[in-house]
């Protein structure tokens, strides 16, 4: 004898975990999560910065630190104000023996260094140069001045050296006096010289040497007297 199935009751009168809508709104569900959480892990992967990657920039600063000046010094001046100083140069003794490196009376026969009478007032000894440009600079510049001369008073012969110091700038102004002057100028003995010479007359030969070197010149005045190499043996004595 066959059974009977009992019917199916309506789906309203079934419980909810039996009817197909409620899984399938399970599955909904399910599947928006997954979706959600994958689509925030790709976004989170793109923005977190790679750690192996180099930084793109520094960093903006939100506000810029402002400089504070140094006081300056009142005590003392400043690299500007100091002037610029002289070429210390060699050593002027204050012996005209010295500035030569032997005994040259000799060799200027007959004339003797510095008689008493070219050191009395109004001898009439010259500086070392007739020019009168010269002369005006080494009455103040002069701080040796030597002179061979006859012992017994003036004569047609005699030389005068004056050793004087000067700055940069007096001395490149003397030295295109010079070259203007008529002075034939060269480079000699790490210096520079310029020298003039008179054209031989009944009353001999006279001329003129005028070296400067490292703010020392040496400017010297003669007339038929003065031995060969004189102006180089000064140089030597004073610069070695």
């Amino acid at each position: 004898m066959t059974q009977s199935v009992p019917p199916e009751p309506p789906a309203q009168e079934r419980p909810i975990t039996r009817r197909p809508l409620f899984w399938l709104i399970i599955a909904i569900v399910l599947l928006l999560l997954v979706i959600a959480i994958l689509v925030g892990m790709a976004m989170g992967s793109t923005n977190d910065p790679d750690p192996t990657a180099p930084p793109s920039g520094p960093p903006t600063p939100t506000s810029s630190p402002t400089p504070t000046s140094s006081p300056t010094p009142s005590d003392g001046p400043t690299p500007s104000d100091e002037a610029t100083p002289t070429p210390a140069g060699a050593q002027i003794p204050s012996d005209c023996a010295d500035i030569y490196t032997r005994d040259l009376t000799a060799e200027f026969d007959g004339l003797v260094l510095n008689p008493a009478w070219t050191l009395e007032p109004g001898s009439g000894v010259r500086r070392g140069s007739k020019d009168e440009v010269a002369v005006a600079l080494l009455e103040s510049t002069a701080e040796l001045t030597c002179s061979w001369a006859n012992p017994r008073g003036g004569s047609d012969r005699g030389l005068t050296t004056d050793v004087a110091r000067v700055d940069p700038d007096e001395a490149a102004g003397t030295l295109e006096h010079f070259a203007s002057a008529g002075f034939t100028c060269y480079e000699e003995l790490e210096g520079t010289r310029c020298v003039i010479e008179s054209a031989p007359s009944p009353d001999g030969k006279s001329g003129e040497s005028h070296f400067i070197r490292d703010g020392v010149w040496i400017a010297t005045w003669w007339v038929n007297a003065g031995p060969d190499g004189y102006t180089h043996d000064i140089v030597a004595a004073l610069f070695g």
